[in-house]
């Protein structure tokens, strides 16, 4: 049985199209079976998009590169390629599938301008980044998430923030104290239905 995090899914498509509105502007998106939230944008990741564009306002992101980590089918590459335009947008994904789709959704929203990379987390990508955003891979383990906290450090360039959505069910507390031994700050900034965003910023 394969899983949304394997680079070769092995389940038998199965296409969905939807719609969803965000800052006042709706998104196309197609999904498929084999990739994470195959019905689509699950409520951790809606979070986390709403609650990063108020935090990031329409004016940030000038010359600035956005990472758009365990990217699945391509949400928040789409959603801030368009509604925060300053930003060189990266999304990556250890899925072919969900890669393949992301560059569909991105064309699918008239985006040309965005770079997918083929990664096990941060392993494959290069440079550093102004602003990461992820919903951690859970159903692989704690010591998945656990090594993308410790490799995310590297990766953030000084006064750069990275927003991970988390289940408090799921692990949130420990993945904050785990968090806390390599950035000097960490913060809740929203809970909301059980899901928290953890905001990280390197000094």
């Amino acid at each position: 049985m394969t899983h949304y995090f394997d680079p070769e899914p092995e389940a038998e498509h199965r296409y969905r199209h939807f719609t969803a509105e965000f800052g006042g502007e709706v998104f196309a998106f197609c999904t498929d079976s084999g990739v994470f939230s195959a019905d689509g944008i699950d409520r951790g990741t809606a979070l986390l998009i709403e609650t990063v564009l108020a935090f990031e306002p329409a004016t940030a992101g000038e010359g600035e590169r956005f990472l758009d980590l365990g990217c699945g089918f391509g949400a928040v590459a789409v959603v801030f390629s368009k509604l925060r335009p300053g930003f060189e947008i990266v999304a990556s994904d250890v899925n072919r599938r969900a890669l393949e789709l992301t560059q569909c959704n991105l064309r699918l929203n008239n985006v040309t301008d965005a770079l997918i990379v083929e990664s096990d987390g941060f392993e494959s990508l290069v440079g550093s980044f102004d602003l990461i955003l992820q919903n951690p891979p859970i159903r692989c383990g704690k010591q998945t998430v656990y090594r993308l906290c410790k490799k995310s450090y590297s990766a953030p360039n000084p006064g750069g923030r990275m927003y991970i959505v988390n289940r408090k069910q799921q692990g949130a507390a420990s993945s904050v104290t785990e968090l806390c031994q390599y950035f000097a700050e960490v913060e809740i900034i929203k809970k909301k239905s059980g899901y928290w965003i953890i905001c990280c910023a390197k000094q």
